[in-house]
């Protein structure tokens, strides 16, 4: 029988998986790769976890007999972690994302073994998982008991929105959060009645939401204790990447589903970049890894080391971390504004990468916590600023078509004018609940295409090309456009066996212009001086984790306080003492982790941008005589 925990990684194979990326492993990543047993892995930023990881799972795919039958199951945060991982194993990629075996979020995990199953198993159909899709029902359900409902919720718990409404994990009962006890409001009240039969209605016609099919599956797991031991019988072996932003309801169902279990589980993240749930107040939600001081990743192959040594300890739990050796370093730099100036910051920046001959390596990026809804924000720095985003979902055919006209006035790129093309019919099949045969969800514009061209009757797939390529060239022709699209889709529900329902009439009569909320992306700022330029990318600091930059300006933003001025400085200058309080305190708690995440992007060279109102005399005594940091004033 194979065991992992006996596996034997032998110097060929580390050096078989080194060849494979194209640089040596170091000795913490060596002891991890060779460690086949429960455990917490500790990776401070840049030690290449990720690729740590990956060479296992290649090391792994290399030693499982063919006869074994049973999976391992790899399990990350997001589907943009699933790619990466997925890139890094090359064509190894092939043996997990294949049965027995899992690749995928813990959403992806929920879902298929649990939640769907569970879902059948009551209903005897498949659900529509989507936030969207669940908030869409919400706003639709109309009765006076819900607007009452509604206006006592207003009045008494301040909620303005019941899509915020959950069954809870704990007993299925109304609450104000998947993670709530208690319901909402008194169980035998008019306005609880009301509140239970709207979810349980839509829950009946299929949509729920994406934390609630957690409540869903720990129902399920309650219903059937079975399931546990089969989950471990069917992946004696789990990996959870990124373990530090799992919410309180994803790590609790991973903690239910394998401890006590004999599945060997590693868990690899950083407690100090948990920022995805920064917000909550909720500290259960905080991964406590236990830390086995042989296998944590302490060495940063990113941050040069007298970054390091300004950086480390600005977090929630300091670590041990060395970088490497920068024969020319540079020191961290505070750049003071005022709000005559602000504008300014981003020059002096690029002034600064472009003196320091920066700005021909990776990306450099300005980062800030905050975007346009507060009063100092990313686009505070760059009016300009703007991420861009295009809402794809409507309810009626005419949003969708003076959408998709839209688009194909900004550019001669007719991607997107095609995919807004396809979500209409998407949209009229989920209407009618017609679903994919053989994923059993709803399709997507890439699901449906990649379906209509598998059959073996082409004319499906030839009549969807020639339709689409003929409704682009008359894109402007929208009376025209309505008739034909309704004949497909009509003709198409035959096709798989649905049929015209109420809800797909309305949606091709419904006259109403809903907004297209269009935004052009626009992220990049072009510096130049004296026949030198550097790009700079403005982000947020969720949008750049995991990022390399060869300089990272971290923008002040506000939320509540002023992060940088009124938090992160304040912690700088502060001893360990007072350090070990703030630590403990909430403020500092929902700060620290995304400073320490917007510091640690870079390589060479970090800035500050800071309001000279928020640079108090303490902050200039401590930075002014600092050999560590520069002080610039705009």
């Amino acid at each position: 029988m194979f065991d992992f925990k006996t596996l034997n990684i032998t110097d060929e194979d580390i050096a078989f998986v080194e060849n494979h990326f194209g640089f040596e492993f170091n000795e913490g990543q060596k002891k991890n790769i060779r460690y086949w047993d429960s455990t917490d892995i500790q990776a401070c930023p840049g030690s290449d976890k990720t690729t740590t990881l990956a060479a296992k799972l290649i090391i792994l795919a290399n030693k499982i007999p063919k006869s074994f039958k049973q999976g391992v199951c790899v399990i990350t945060h997001t589907n943009v972690a699933v790619a990466e991982i997925k890139s890094k194993l090359d064509s190894y990629s092939n043996f997990y994302f294949n049965y027995p075996n899992h690749f995928g979020t813990i959403q992806s995990v929920v879902d298929k073994f649990f939640t769907i199953p569970a879902y059948k198993n009551e209903f005897k159909s498949s659900p529509t998982i989507d936030n969207d899709s669940y908030y869409d029902m919400i706003e639709r359900a109309k009765s006076r008991e819900i607007e009452a409902a509604k206006s006592y919720l207003s009045r008494s718990k301040n909620i303005e929105f019941l899509g915020v409404l959950s069954f809870n994990k704990a007993n299925f009962d109304v609450s104000d959060d998947v993670n709530e006890t208690e319901p909402i409001v008194g169980k035998h009240t008019n306005s609880y009645n009301t509140l239970l039969e709207l979810k349980n209605e839509i829950l009946k016609k299929g949509y729920i939401k994406y934390e609630e099919a957690y409540s869903i599956a720990f129902k399920y797991l309650r219903e059937n204790p079975q399931l546990k031991e089969l989950f471990s019988k069917r992946f004696p072996l789990v990996f959870i990447d990124e373990m530090q932003d799992m919410e309180t309801h994803q790590s609790e169902l991973i903690s239910y589903l394998c401890d006590g279990t004999s599945t060997i589980v590693q868990k690899i993240g950083d407690i100090n970049q948990s920022i995805f749930n920064y917000s909550s107040s909720d500290k259960q939600n905080e991964w406590r890894p236990k830390i086995n001081l042989d296998l944590q990743l302490t060495e940063t192959t990113r941050i040069s080391e007298n970054i390091v040594q300004v950086v480390k300890d600005i977090c929630i739990a300091p670590q041990v971390m060395t970088g490497w050796i920068n024969p020319t370093p540079f020191n961290p730099t505070i750049i003071l504004f005022d709000d005559n100036s602000i504008l300014d910051v981003k020059d002096k920046f690029g002034e600064l990468v472009i003196q320091n001959n920066l700005h021909k390596g990776k990306p450099c990026k300005a980062v800030g916590a905050r975007l346009s809804d507060s009063r100092l924000n990313i686009n505070s720095y760059w009016h300009e600023f703007n991420r861009g985003y295009n809402k794809r979902d409507f309810s009626n055919i005419n949003s969708f078509l003076e959408n998709a006209k839209n688009l194909s006035l900004q550019s001669k790129n007719v991607k997107e004018v095609r995919k807004s093309l396809l979500s209409i019919i998407c949209k009229s099949l989920r209407l009618c609940k017609v679903k994919h045969p053989v994923t059993g969800f709803y399709f997507t514009p890439f699901a449906l295409y990649q379906y209509l061209n598998s059959l073996d009757d082409l004319s499906f797939s030839k009549k969807i090309n020639d339709n689409i390529t003929k409704w682009i060239t008359s894109i402007s022709q929208t009376e025209i456009l309505k008739r034909e699209i309704e004949t497909y889709v009509s003709d198409l529900l035959e096709t798989l066996g649905g049929q015209v329902n109420d809800d797909l009439k309305q949606f091709f009569t419904n006259p109403e212009l809903e907004a297209t909320s269009e935004k052009v992306e626009n992220r990049i700022y072009s510096f130049a001086t004296n026949g030198q330029e550097v790009q700079i990318h403005f982000d947020t600091i969720h949008g750049v984790k995991g990022e390399t930059h060869t300089a990272t300006l971290y923008l002040e933003t506000f939320n509540r306080v002023y992060d940088i001025g009124s938090k992160i400085l304040e912690f700088i200058i502060s001893t360990e003492r007072q350090r070990t309080r703030q630590r403990a305190n909430d403020a500092f708690r929902k700060r620290l982790p995304l400073g320490y995440v917007a510091m640690t992007r870079a390589t060479h060279f970090i800035c500050l941008a800071v309001h000279k109102d928020r640079y108090t005399e303490n902050h200039k005594t401590y930075f002014d005589k600092s050999s560590e940091w520069n002080v610039i004033i705009l």
